[in-house]
């Protein structure tokens, strides 16, 4: 069986402020040991219910926030954010199925640390007219792959969200949203033991059950930005259309296509930040 995990932080139970999730961060260090116990524990799980293989792709922000030296040994590490497919970089039609840890609720809900991929650029995406968060977004391009998501792991919120996108998903609440920078966080030991379990379970009784979503054909991608100098920023790019002062619409030939110019549109908006 082969497995693989995309890893954020945000929804890591203890992580609840720039403190724990900037590299500045006078926590970032305990942030990063939290974060890596947490994807230890998936990978413990998936290798009772019979993995062979478990790919770990480092997801957030700078992507090199994984102690790669306190990872199980039979893990291999993604790390690095100079990544075509980004926060599901090396996922492929081989792969049985994928686990999201450490996840968070879309921008502009009320989960912890809620945003969608920039917080600093981005205000809203849309796949086909409906907003989508990091979750959905790549538990689509997951898809694309045949590759079921059959676990997520974060807040609540973001819980919520998943059941809403796919029932049948098994997800572990890690932490009680209190507001965007507080929560009730469980003890990580007891998460990890929580984690342990589901994966295992999830991946031995449920793996053939639940479905991997996929969009045929082309697809239209629409981001909102913070203000209309990013989106303006965006036009540089052929086919990129201005729908509103800080709204840009993209018609992708597929979802691979739209996901690779999400990134795209999102480093040409971020070269205006000052």
């Amino acid at each position: 069986m082969k497995i693989y995990i995309s890893a954020d932080i945000e929804g890591i139970s203890g992580v609840v402020n720039g403190t724990h999730t900037s590299p500045q961060g006078y926590d970032y260090n305990r942030a990063r040991k939290l974060m890596t116990d947490e994807v230890n524990a998936a990978a413990k799980g998936a290798k009772l219910a019979g993995a062979t293989t478990i790919l770990v792709n480092d997801s957030h922000g700078p992507m090199t926030n994984l102690l790669i030296e306190e990872l199980d040994e039979d893990v291999v590490l993604i790390s690095g954010n100079q990544k075509l497919l980004r926060m599901m970089e090396g996922i492929d039609h081989t792969y049985d199925a994928a686990l999201l840890i450490g996840y968070h609720a879309r921008h502009n809900t009320s989960g912890v640390l809620s945003h969608t991929y920039h917080d600093a650029v981005i205000s809203e995406v849309k796949i086909n007219g409906k907003i989508v968060g990091e979750f959905e977004f790549n538990t689509l391009v997951a898809g694309q792959y045949n590759v079921p998501v059959v676990f997520v792991s974060g807040d609540d919120i973001l819980s919520e969200q998943v059941k809403e996108f796919n029932p049948e998903i098994e997800t572990l609440i890690v932490k009680n949203t209190h507001s965007r920078c507080t929560a009730g966080c469980i003890q990580p030991k007891k998460v990890h033991r929580l984690m342990e379990e589901k994966v295992q379970k999830i991946l031995t009784d449920k793996l053939k059950s639940i479905s991997s979503p996929k969009i045929e054909g082309k697809v239209e991608l629409e981001v909102a930005f913070l203000n209309s100098g990013m989106a303006e920023a965006t036009l540089l790019i052929p086919g990129v259309e201005l729908i509103e002062p800080n709204r840009v619409k993209y018609v992708a030939k597929d979802l691979i296509e739209a996901y690779k110019m999400r990134a795209a549109l999102t480093t040409l908006a971020a070269s205006t930040l000052y």
